[in-house]
């Protein structure tokens, strides 16, 4: 992995930490996976509220675009909280939601476009 998808990386576990604060979530985990093919972003905190659920959705489930991919994800922080969640969606390929009665589990997969090429 380059130096570059590191940032990138390091700038989504920023992000995703800073939703559950926002929300009022004292009491969560944020588990980071990373292999040659994705990498998996797993947070689990209390029950999500549906408002939080249904803004998560409209701002992850978005095509993942070259040109944020490219200098988008560098504006990370430095705008207002609603939109920060946008840029990440930009960032992620797909997003898994579970509930349960007292928590949610969502996992945000970001497919590898960097990997190592192998020598033949």
């Amino acid at each position: 992995m380059n130096k570059l998808e590191m940032r990138i990386i390091s700038k989504i576990i920023r992000e995703l930490s800073l939703f559950h604060l926002l929300h009022g979530h004292a009491d969560f985990t944020l588990r980071t996976k990373i292999n040659e093919e994705e990498t998996a972003f797993i947070t689990t905190s209390e029950r999500l509220k549906d408002e939080a659920l249904k803004t998560v959705k409209e701002k992850i489930e978005r095509e993942r675009e070259l040109e944020v991919e490219t200098y988008g994800w560098e504006l990370i922080g430095d705008i207002d909280d609603k939109s920060e969640l946008e840029i990440v969606g930009h960032l992620i390929d797909e997003l898994k939601i579970e509930n349960t009665d007292t928590q949610t589990t969502l996992t945000f997969i970001r497919k590898n476009q960097y990997k190592k090429k192998t020598k033949a």
